[in-house]
């Protein structure tokens, strides 16, 4: 099973996500609320929603805002946002997403963030999100295109190739998200409709090398994990290599590198 299937390591980055990530995703969010047709009578559902990018955008368009995620420490800090920003319309929930706790027919868009593509049984979640969609609901379901055609993706996995030289080449899964056609295909097999796969791209400006990388550590599980299982000394030299590729790669800066999406479209 992937590792990211698993709640640990997105406990273990729910701050820094919270911090550093959730900037990079504020496009991408503001673009699936885009595709689908929202007023202020809306009822909505964002799955896998980590610390609200989506749900906190989505509060000041519609109606109501129900949210869940199966890490605690992500709904911890959305709570605490809710709190802060006097948010009155957000309901959120930790649970597995593969089993909705709502009746059918509750919402009437339903999103998924880069989530359900690392859920360890992707036809439960699809089924879920058209059980509980109304007739003629909308939902939008994101994944990320193939590493190698994203600058940005491309150099955060050469930084850490820099860490791990042990770590193997990305290689595409047409048996997967990141194969629109197969995306497609399952989102019929599921009971969607009128289903589109379009690519949407987006770029992370980069000011500084130290700042990018710090919230690349921060903020990405799998780095996270690298850093937690090495002495702290060897960590260090290991992230002084990664720093000084990035100085090498990125050039004069400021600069900025783009992320490639897949975002698929159905109608219940």
């Amino acid at each position: 099973m992937n590792m990211l299937s698993s709640v640990t390591p997105w406990d273990m980055v729910a701050e820094g996500y919270s911090e550093s990530t959730m900037k990079m995703f504020e496009g991408y969010a503001e673009q699936a609320l885009a595709m689908t047709d929202l007023n202020k009578n809306s009822c909505i559902l964002d799955i896998a929603c980590g610390p609200g990018t989506l749900s906190l955008m989505a509060a000041e368009k519609t109606g109501t805002v129900s949210c869940i995620d199966f890490s605690q420490a992500m709904i911890d800090i959305l709570d605490k946002t809710i709190k802060d920003d006097g948010v009155k319309n957000i309901k959120t929930f930790c649970g597995d997403a593969q089993e909705l706790p709502y009746k059918e027919n509750s919402f009437d868009a339903v999103f998924s963030m880069f989530g359900l593509m690392f859920f360890p049984d992707r036809m439960k979640g699809y089924k879920e999100i058209h059980r509980t969609l109304k007739p003629g609901g909308r939902t939008v379901i994101t994944s990320w295109a193939p590493t190698g055609q994203s600058p940005l993706m491309m150099t955060m996995f050469n930084a850490l190739k820099v860490i791990n030289p042990d770590i193997p080449e990305p290689q595409t899964d047409i048996a997967s998200l990141e194969n629109p056609d197969f995306f497609k295909d399952e989102m019929v097999r599921a009971g969607f409709k009128d289903v589109d796969v379009v690519q949407v791209t987006h770029s992370l400006d980069i000011e500084s090398v130290e700042e990018f990388w710090d919230g690349m550590v921060k903020g990405s599980a799998p780095i996270v994990m690298m850093k937690n299982n090495m002495p702290d000394d060897i960590w260090q030299e290991k992230n002084k290599s990664a720093i000084d590729y990035l100085r090498g790669t990125l050039g004069q800066l400021p600069t900025s590198l783009s992320a490639d999406a897949w975002f698929a479209v159905g109608v219940k």
